[in-house]
């Protein structure tokens, strides 16, 4: 697939509603702050649950939620399990609210059963379901979301494995699972469920989790499109910061402090691609396939909001203990139109019809029609290919 360049990447959308406070809804090329709130049983949520919202208050603790600025997606985040760790859910801190200052709203719930595998735990599948349900029906911000479908799940370890569950079972536009044990799972609980639907999907793992290690017939059994990072010598917990004394880190890291911060770029970049903000229809267009941010092009009143936005990857990438080998495989399923000796009207429309982006060279007359274009017509490539077509003018041959 071919996106635009890094010159033509600009952070502009539609123009949000007058009730918006600022001149833009935030997405992952033009930030705002966030804030977070925790709620439990007496606010009629089904679980403890940490919601991480877009705010332009820079106190995140009692930071409102940016409103009229256009509906955000959902993405809810099943955490892992940890040894003794009681409140392993609120551990998820830096990752939702990367997402939110990208202009998601983040439900982290706190899962029971979690140390049961998700094959065999249908209460922790209900809790994470019901959470689903609640931020929808039930949550004071509701209305600010997005509909049903625009929703987003992500997890680590065991976690994953539940948002894969979940994804065959609900209506979801994307799922990203870090560190998914999925060896784990066992050839009497059924097909495993990342081989089940087309559902968009993002893995992570580290070359030292086994268990979470894909191979090759695993890996190509998951629906295109998929995307992949493997962290070179990566744990299995590597994403918390390294100053947190996790009980179940049993004090083993690998080398690279920042691999974190750098799945967060490829999460935000992730669900920005599959599942943009309401006033964002075009950024799916402006995502590298690989999900390596793209350079930021902001106003000053967006660069006060986007301090250490979208730095974990060139960070990681500037350490020289740090590696990772990012993937895409997409499915090739759009084909291109013949637009040869076609004006540069119908053409530009048959190129956009058929889900494709077009792109003109050559003569800008009104009169001018395309003498050659590439890919050539009946190829069969992914959505979002661009389409060079070369105009000239004079009597067509």
């Amino acid at each position: 697939m071919s996106h635009a360049t890094p010159d033509e990447i600009r952070p502009t959308a539609l123009d949000p509603p007058s009730t918006c406070p600022i001149g833009w809804q935030p997405s992952a090329l033009a930030p705002v702050f966030w804030g977070w709130r925790e709620y439990g049983p007496t606010q009629g949520a089904p679980t403890r649950v940490r919601v991480f919202h877009p705010s332009i208050d820079s106190t995140p603790d009692t930071a409102a939620m940016l409103t009229g600025c256009g509906k955000y997606p959902l993405v809810v985040f099943a955490h892992g399990h940890c040894d003794q760790d009681a409140n392993h859910y609120q551990r998820w801190f830096r990752t939702p609210a990367a997402l939110a200052r990208s202009g998601y709203v983040v439900a982290v719930p706190e899962l029971p059963d979690i140390a049961v595998h998700p094959a065999l735990s249908p209460r922790t599948q209900q809790a994470l379901a019901d959470t689903v349900a609640w931020m929808r029906q039930g949550w004071s911000g509701k209305s600010a979301l997005l509909p049903a479908a625009q929703t987003g799940l992500a997890g680590h370890s065991y976690g994953a494995l539940h948002a894969g569950i979940l994804a065959t079972r609900i209506p979801v536009a994307a799922v990203a699972s870090l560190s998914g044990v999925w060896n784990d799972w066992q050839p009497n609980y059924g097909t495993k469920p990342i081989h089940q639907g087309t559902v968009p999907r993002l893995l992570t793992w580290g070359t030292i989790d086994p268990d979470a290690t894909l191979s090759g017939p695993d890996w190509n059994a998951i629906a295109k499109p998929r995307h992949r990072a493997v962290f070179g010598e990566a744990e299995h917990y590597d994403y918390f910061p390294y100053h947190q004394n996790l009980p179940c880190r049993f004090g083993n890291s690998g080398p690279c402090p920042h691999v974190g911060s750098a799945t967060d770029d490829l999460l935000v970049m992730f669900f920005a691609n599959y599942l943009p903000p309401e006033l964002w229809p075009d950024l799916p267009g402006r995502i590298p396939d690989n999900l390596v941010p793209p350079p930021l092009n902001l106003t000053p009143e967006q660069r006060f909001y986007a301090g250490a936005h979208l730095v974990g990857l060139s960070t990681f990438n500037a350490t020289s203990s740090c590696s990772v080998s990012l993937s895409v495989e997409l499915p090739l399923d759009k084909t291109v139109p013949h637009v040869r000796e076609m004006l540069r009207p119908q053409a530009d429309q048959a190129v956009r019809n058929a889900g494709l982006v077009p792109k003109f060279t050559g003569s800008t007359s009104a009169s001018a029609w395309v003498a050659s274009q590439s890919p050539t017509g009946g190829t069969k490539v992914a959505a979002g290919t661009t389409v060079t077509m070369t105009m000239q003018t004079g009597p067509i041959p």
